[in-house]
């Protein structure tokens, strides 16, 4: 999913629903195949069709050093149109089991206003000997500022789907909710996904 030890891999998705479209592209791959450091950078963007609610962008992009097969750290920054380019630190831990795979992502803002985010997913391939397999996922974040109101947003992102020679696709549901008082958006429709 986000981790490479050869190539670099590009999952990119595309949500469409009953309250708005929701884009989320990845990229993760070393400098050096043989070397620890490497690259990463996720970015998504949010439109609503209620044009109260503002659309939404974020971009993370990162230097990393890859400690061992399942942890990697890395500094960089974080652009979100509010606060703009922000420095930032992460640690990640990834496994992948058989068909399961598993995110561990944790970030903080290197700067005199931080926020902390916690990230996870878990993600379900079937068996690639098969031209039709299920596809599932979990993803979860967290976000809080570090000195003032607490919590800044937090999602709930399920997808379950089938994978047809590479290509996923299926139903898509995204719970947000912003804010110390959780104002909450929900989201039901159909996703593509495609790791190129």
């Amino acid at each position: 999913m986000w981790h490479s030890h050869s190539r670099a891999q590009v999952p990119v998705e595309i949500t469409a629903g009953h309250s708005s479209c929701y884009y989320q592209y990845m990229f993760s791959g070393k400098i050096i195949a043989e070397k620890p450091f490497g690259f990463f950078n996720t970015s998504s963007i949010l439109l609503p069709y209620d044009k109260k609610r503002g659309i939404e962008v974020m971009s993370q992009s990162y230097l990393t050093y890859e400690i061992s097969k399942r942890w990697a750290t890395g500094l960089g920054s974080i652009y979100a149109p509010g606060n703009r380019f922000v420095p930032s630190a992460f640690v990640w831990y990834f496994n992948k089991k058989n068909d399961l795979s598993y995110l561990i992502f944790t970030r903080m803002d290197v700067w005199s206003n931080p926020s902390l985010e916690l990230f996870g997913s878990v993600e379900y391939q079937g068996s690639k000997n098969q031209d039709f397999n299920l596809y599932a996922r979990l993803q979860l974040q967290y976000i809080t500022s570090m000195h003032w109101n607490g919590h800044l947003k937090s999602v709930q992102y399920a997808r379950l789907g089938v994978d047809n020679k590479g290509v996923q696709y299926g139903l898509g549901v995204n719970f947000d909710q912003y804010g110390p008082n959780a104002e909450h958006y929900s989201n039901f429709g159909l996703f593509v996904r495609r790791v190129f």
